[in-house]
């Protein structure tokens, strides 16, 4: 028989299991709100309550529910979030849509923005996906809210989850230029994009302080001008830039590999921060992969993009995602990042997740090729076939600002 002592000792060893697991992850059940902003009355899937919201049984769940039927300005709230501990959480839900929409979750009725879940075509009403993107949360207890910002989407459950701790393995903070870690990569052939910049030796890059981020920053300026009289592919040279790359010097698998950067923007700029395979040197593009990371092309004031090219999907890739800023590109400092495994890439806009591109849709076109080390990349090209020339609307020089580029794995 086990005494008094053993069975309070086993009560005290359950509850703290109780409370690492609450201190990982808390789910709210879509049904299971507190408040509520419905635009419809009644209960359109006649399920679980019999307030407005609208409820039905989930297919692939017994006993399960989801709120459907889901319009743009609605909103649910859920009492008694507790979060322990100030740190990086991961925001997942659990939704389908035949058309896709965004959603915005919130902490105190929109106090505290937390950031969008982009919800992608599932297919089907009932053809669920887990979305997801990641939030610092200051301790605390809180309401949780999920708003409508577009309509057509359904919505199962919404869970709110410790990051997995973050190992930095490297970092340029760029104090310096440091040439144990990047080279210049020079010439102006064209990039095999008809481009029309002269890439130089390092005379277009410099370190500068920015108060706006308080540190030195990594400042990569295109400019409209060639005193070294450099011959591009269609002759004398128009405009000189930077490319600077870490091939032979460093190189990474999986992990997250961020960077925060102030882009330029002007038509016919087209900055980039993106990685090829380790073996690039042996295979060629693009049998050694490429992801691109942030490309931004300036008929294209707001929108950043993301994009896998591959053998099978080169060039006009259909892996390719869109991220709207809200304002124009060259505005303030954003944090684009990618959290690359051996089964998916998917892509972050301060921290708001809003493409992913898993193993298997990649060879729905052609060949994985992620499993290597990638070196890094960082440029403002000039023209090209993508973002088209410079005409008289454009401003000369344009700098792309590079705050850090760090890596966790």
């Amino acid at each position: 028989m086990k005494n008094k002592s053993m069975i309070m000792l086993e009560l005290v060893i359950f509850c703290l299991c109780i409370l690492v697991v609450h201190a990982q992850a808390v789910t709210f059940q879509a049904e299971d709100y507190t408040w509520f902003y419905d635009r419809t009355p009644g209960n359109s899937g006649g399920a679980y309550k019999n307030d407005d919201v609208d409820i039905e049984a989930t297919k692939d769940r017994v006993d399960g529910f989801n709120v459907g039927w889901i319009d743009q300005g609605e909103w649910l709230a859920y009492q008694n979030l507790q979060i322990p501990s100030t740190g990086n959480y991961t925001v997942r839900m659990r939704v389908s849509s035949p058309s896709g929409a965004t959603a915005s979750v919130d902490l105190n009725g929109g106090a505290t923005v937390l950031g969008n879940a982009v919800i992608p075509n599932t297919g089907d009403w009932q053809k669920w996906q887990n979305v997801e993107f990641t939030a610092k949360i200051e301790a605390g207890t809180y309401s949780l809210g999920v708003y409508a910002v577009s309509g057509g989407w359904n919505f199962n459950w919404i869970e709110i989850i410790a990051a997995d701790p973050e190992n930095l393995v490297w970092a340029d903070e760029f104090n310096s230029i440091d040439n144990s870690s990047w080279s210049f990569e020079i010439g102006g052939a064209g990039w095999g994009n008809s481009e029309l910049q002269y890439y130089t030796d390092g005379q277009n890059a410099t370190i500068q302080y920015d108060s706006t981020v308080d540190s030195n920053v990594l400042v990569l300026e295109a400019r409209r001008e060639n005193p070294n009289d450099y011959e591009c592919w269609y002759g004398h040279c128009t405009f000189t830039s930077t490319r600077l790359i870490s091939r032979n010097k460093k190189s990474f698998q999986y992990g997250r590999i961020e960077a925060r950067m102030k882009l330029p923007q002007t038509q016919g700029i087209w900055p980039a921060f993106w990685a090829l395979g380790n073996n690039f040197d042996s295979v060629g593009w693009p049998l050694s992969g490429e992801i691109d990371i942030m490309e931004h092309v300036g008929f294209e004031p707001t929108l950043t993009h993301a994009a896998m090219h591959g053998p099978g999907y080169a060039g006009a890739t259909p892996i390719f995602g869109t991220y709207d800023l809200g304002e124009s590109a060259d505005a303030n400092y954003h944090t684009y990042a990618i959290e690359w495994s051996s089964n998916e890439v998917r892509w972050f806009v301060d921290n708001n997740h809003f493409k992913t591109a898993t193993r298997a849709d990649i060879e729905e076109h052609g060949q994985w090729v992620y499993d290597q080390p990638f070196w890094l990349l960082l440029n403002v090209a000039v023209g090209g076939n993508w973002p088209g020339s410079p005409d008289n609307t454009s401003t000369f020089p344009q700098r792309l600002y590079v705050d850090y580029v760090r890596v966790y794995q």
